[in-house]
């Protein structure tokens, strides 16, 4: 039976993505564990598999993703992005902290390991639908989105530079707090929501969303 209440609910989720110059490329970038993203798996109630890392400055927000126990082939469709394999992230730049439905400063992307390329054999990153949002999101501009993966043992690993023309309303100095949230989709594993139970609406509720706040120092 699902709780009548999100656990996570029952207080505000914040995180924190330290200030870094080198966001890209991942051979010299400035990720440490200082900027690991805490799991919050028990307090969901899903399963433990994924580790995340993130940091930003006035370009973007980077971020690192390995996903575990999850072995095999992925399926990912760049024209499907909301039913992929892969990371997918929501992230709002001017939250309101009280509407339930996203609305134009709410952002969805799909991070695909695979599905990209002539040979759909190389990471892509998409823009995807969130539910009952009216807004329709936007095609990507070129270069919007670095984004490279590797394969491991029992699941992938996802590097990502999110440039701030992927962001629209992206601005650290006058809103230095984003609306955040990460979930998993695995054919096997289905859904994995980082900060909430799989049966709450986070995938189109804002409300749902964590804080993640871009500190300075």
């Amino acid at each position: 039976m699902s709780p009548l209440v999100n656990p996570a609910a029952l207080f505000r989720i914040r995180l924190v993505a330290p200030r870094r110059e080198r966001l890209w490329p991942p051979s010299s970038w400035d990720l440490d564990d200082t900027c690991r993203i805490p799991s919050f798996a028990d307090v969901a109630g899903v399963p433990d598999v994924v580790d995340l890392w993130t940091a930003w400055n006035p370009e973007g927000l980077a971020l690192r993703s390995v996903a575990r126990q999850v072995p095999g082939a992925r399926w990912c469709h760049p024209t499907r992005p909301e039913d992929s394999d892969g990371l997918h992230l929501w992230i709002a730049t001017r939250p309101t902290g009280d509407s339930h439905r996203a609305g134009r400063y709410c952002h969805r992307l799909a991070l695909l390991p695979t599905g990209g390329g002539r040979l759909a054999d190389k990471p892509v990153a998409v823009a995807a639908t969130i539910p009952r949002t009216s807004e329709t999101p936007s095609e990507l501009p070129a270069g919007a989105i670095s984004i490279d993966a590797t394969s491991t043992p029992d699941g992938w690993m996802i590097n990502a530079f999110i440039r701030a023309a992927a962001l629209h309303g992206w601005d650290p100095v006058e809103m230095p707090r984003l609306g955040f949230f990460v979930a998993m989709v695995d054919r096997r594993l289905g859904k994995v929501p980082c900060f909430a139970p799989p049966e709450y609406p986070w995938d189109s509720d804002p409300t749902t969303w964590a804080e993640l706040e871009l500190r300075s120092a």
